[in-house]
């Protein structure tokens, strides 16, 4: 049988019809796994939660935080603890410089700020969901700094959804060569706040018009509390201000730099050496009869630990027994004062016995630490006329007694310095033999600092506060450090 033309053609009509209907049903089958795949992704999204359930998947999550800004450093290396629980968990990562001194006080940043974290929260339940994060930045200055900038966020579940609660930036810059903690007046000339106010007064209005908040000014305003979070960089010095300060909350904290350039006349040439303004309040804190290892390095970790000095008249038996101590008041720039060989009323003792518990003491202190006493203390507060003779140093008493040997409680240290009405000028005496008194200094010393105190030695104290010279053999006594006698 031949077949025409037309009923090929309605052969290849049917068979193409039939490659349709098959296509169409393959194309249904595939819309139809489609919008199945994208309602369960949907679906996913709308129930799922952004953060963590256990310790496993915390750490991915805080995986993901340090990758978010995964920048090189530029000093050191770094160091992560992650940490999960319930309700609070942390995940810190901090630099490791390599610098023992730094690498300690960075350590204590890191153990303040958890402990801060966990006081701050302490009221939370097992229902709740709340964790830390920390990153950190560092920079290297050819003047003599490194730099550290943490950057912390605290996050709350919400709706499943790991929300910001608060931000924070912490700025601290450390000395290059002795790793010790860099103040404000160690950086700057005096006054710097007034050339950042205009500075940065002009910079915000020139870049941020549009973003700026209400009430902007107070935080650019020529204010001890303003310009308090820098560091130093290879190019100028980095500023820091706080989310919602200056601009629009929702840009989050800002910085902005001002070069070394811009900044000469303002910032010292020698950052790293100490500095004090004579204009300020300032008081001398005082330690005798030490060293003794456990009580005097406790003392010197907070002194350290705040980039603070004080006095230490230390009896020249203690020295012997212990001259690695004395060593190290030495090398943290404290001043290092006689308090006799073994602590007798030296009024009681011939010319020749006094020059002895002298001699003897500065002997013990040239071997521990390189040098001789600069000041000294009689025992007991009497001095005379031999102790004018033989002391070959400025001869301290003091103007406020803790009377810490009675009591032996930190309570009633604190107590007895925090009831001085005014503390400018003042000479606190102390002792570094108890365990108490280290305490209290823990708690003095930054709230001497917080109350806008500068911390010197007894020599700076004389110096910079009474415009004196310090004079070997004179006495300066309880009557001397009073600004209003």
């Amino acid at each position: 049988m031949v077949e025409t033309n037309a009923e090929t053609r309605k052969v290849n009509r049917m068979q193409q019809q039939q490659k349709k209907k098959k296509l169409h049903k393959i194309l249904a089958v595939l819309l139809i796994i489609v919008c199945v795949i994208a309602a369960i992704v949907i679906v996913a999204a709308l129930f799922s939660s952004d953060g963590y359930k256990d310790e496993k998947s915390f750490k991915a999550y805080a995986s993901s935080f340090f990758k978010e800004i995964d920048e090189p450093k530029g000093v050191g290396s770094a160091k992560e603890v992650v940490e999960y629980g319930t309700p609070l968990s942390t995940a810190m990562e901090y630099p490791v410089v390599g610098q023992e001194v730094t690498d300690t006080y960075i350590n204590g940043i890191v153990k303040d700020l958890r402990t801060q974290f966990a006081e701050a929260h302490k009221k939370a339940t097992d229902k709740d969901k709340i964790a830390m994060l920390m990153d950190y930045d560092t920079y290297k200055s050819d003047l003599g700094a490194v730099g550290v900038v943490f950057s912390q966020e605290q996050r709350a579940e919400k709706e499943r959804q790991m929300q910001t609660v608060s931000s924070n930036v912490y700025t601290y810059n450390f000395s290059s060569a002795t790793g010790r903690p860099l103040t404000a007046i160690q950086i700057f000339n005096p006054g710097y706040r007034s050339f950042c106010s205009q500075y940065f007064n002009k910079y915000f209005q020139d870049k941020y018009k549009d973003k700026l908040v209400k009430g902007y000014e107070k935080a650019l305003a020529d204010s001890e509390e303003n310009f308090n979070k820098f560091v130093l960089t290879d190019s100028g010095v980095k500023f820091y201000f706080d989310a919602g300060s200056v601009i629009n909350a929702e840009e989050g904290s800002i910085s902005a730099e001002i070069s070394y350039k811009d900044l000469k006349g303002t910032i010292r040439e020698q950052i790293a050496t100490r500095a004090i303004d004579p204009s300020k309040p300032m008081v001398a804190l005082t330690y005798d009869d030490g060293p003794l290892p456990k009580s005097s390095n406790r003392i010197l970790d907070c002194l350290q630990k705040y980039g603070v000095v004080a006095t230490f008249f230390e009896l020249g038996q203690n020295v012997s027994m212990y001259p690695e101590v004395v060593k190290r008041e030495a090398e943290l720039g404290m001043e290092v004062g006689s308090h006799s060989w073994s602590h007798p009323n030296l009024k009681k003792l011939s010319d020749k016995k006094v020059k002895e518990q002298i001699d003897k003491t500065n002997e013990a202190l040239k071997k521990a630490c390189g040098q001789t006493s600069s000041v000294f203390r009689p025992p007991y507060g009497n001095s005379s006329k031999a102790v004018e003779k033989y002391a070959k140093a400025p001869i301290i008493l003091w103007s406020v007694d803790t009377l810490d040997w009675k009591s032996r409680k930190a309570k009633s240290v604190i107590k007895v310095v925090k009831g001085v009405k005014n503390l400018d000028g003042r000479v606190i005496l102390m002792h570094s033999i108890y365990d108490s008194t280290a305490e209290a200094t823990e708690k003095l010393v930054p709230w001497l600092l917080e109350s806008g105190y500068q911390l010197v030695t007894v020599s700076e104290l004389l110096q910079y506060k009474y415009n004196e010279t310090p004079k070997n053999g004179k006495l300066y006594g309880y009557g001397y450090f009073y600004l209003n006698k």
